[in-house]
Order: structure tokens, then sequence, then C-alpha cells
């Protein structure tokens, strides 16, 4: 849930991206802060053919939590 507590160690966060407008997800900017600071996330999966940039992409970010 939204401002849930987590135990300090390594957190994987993990997500769908999909920009609309014809146009493919190329870069997906994480904040576990509340916007302090951003990380760019690593894109899973294999990029759309060609005329599907529409498509959905997974995403995942590895962080270390204090």
């Amino acid at each position: 849930p939204p401002g849930a507590a987590v135990p300090p160690g390594e957190l994987t966060v993990k997500g769908y991206a999909w920009s609309g407008g014809g146009r493919e997800v190329v870069r997906v900017d994480v904040s576990l802060d509340g916007g302090r600071t951003w990380r760019v996330a690593q894109l899973r999966g294999e990029r759309p053919a060609p005329g599907k940039a529409w498509a959905w992409r997974l995403w995942e970010l590895q962080a270390a939590v204090a």
C-alpha cells in the first residue's frame, strides 16, 4: 500500500509502463522518496516489434533500503 514501511535491505520494485500515443517506452524513472531523487529502472522483455510501439513494457528496479 502507498506509504507502507519496508524493512532495511534490498528491495525489488516492478511494474509496467505504457507511453501511449504510438510511442515506444524508452525509459522509466522511479522515485522512492517522494520525488526528491530519481533512479532509472531496467526495462525487461523484448522491445516491441515495429508498428507495435503502443505495447506496454515491464520494468524493474533493485534498490537498497536503509
